[in-house]
């Protein structure tokens, strides 16, 4: 008999806790009824059933804790493969497949066994690939674009010429780089070998020299990076 309170006193304890703090799972709820079956079991004298229901309750309560533990893990692995997704997601909007294939590569195959990982229930597992793919994924960004194409204008001071386009700030912010526009765009000026008319209208090509990528006509109303700080 004092071997026997001891036990009901612990397992009231635990049961008691995870009542407070775990799901009311199916094998909480039958080590409950375990356990007041014991503890009347108890109350009657019935000193051996009352220890042999004790047990089941607290194996009950053990199957308990293994569940409540197992859908804990699911739930992290479903909000880590939920992230994944949308990371992959929005490296398919920056073309990321071809900007940073072995990246992009890598967080594929990657998804695909936290995939596996989750439909075999290997939840832990799954959690840890599907936060591999952030990791894959985590230096991509927007492809930084400049102009391809500036339309020389006539401003009453300091008007259009290839050192001042040279030098604003979304081409090449060096106005000695003026030549590698003037060479070309040379064709497209009255004389050819006079770099310094340019009439306004001229649509200017604007090439790319440090794999820098370029598209679309400069818009004033558009903000762009600084060459040479993206």
């Amino acid at each position: 008999m004092k071997k026997i309170i001891p036990i009901l006193l612990v397992l009231l304890c635990v049961v008691g806790l995870a009542a407070q703090d775990l799901a009311n799972n199916e094998y909480f709820v039958k080590s409950q009824e375990l356990l007041a079956q014991a503890q009347e079991a108890f109350d009657n004298g019935d000193y051996d059933t009352a220890a042999d229901l004790a047990a089941q309750a607290q194996e009950y309560a053990r199957m308990s804790d293994l569940y409540v533990e197992k859908m804990l893990a699911k739930r992290a692995a479903d909000t880590a493969i939920s992230n994944a997704q949308a990371r992959i997601a929005y490296a398919d909007t920056l073309d990321s497949a071809r900007r940073y294939p072995a990246e992009y590569s890598a967080a594929l195959a990657n998804m695909g066994v936290a995939e596996t990982e989750y439909m075999a229930e290997n939840y832990g597992q799954s959690k840890l690939y599907a936060e591999a793919v952030l990791t894959n994924l985590a230096s991509i960004k927007p492809e930084v674009v400049f102009p391809m194409y500036y339309v020389v204008i006539e401003k009453n001071k300091d008007t259009d010429c290839f050192w001042r386009i040279a030098a604003l700030p979304f081409i090449y912010n060096n106005p000695l780089m003026w030549t590698v526009i003037y060479e070309a765009n040379k064709r497209k000026l009255p004389n050819p070998g006079n770099p310094d008319l340019i009439r306004p209208g001229t649509i200017l090509i604007i090439p790319s020299i440090g794999g820098e990528r370029r598209d679309g006509t400069y818009n004033p109303g558009q903000t762009y990076p600084v060459y040479g700080q993206q």
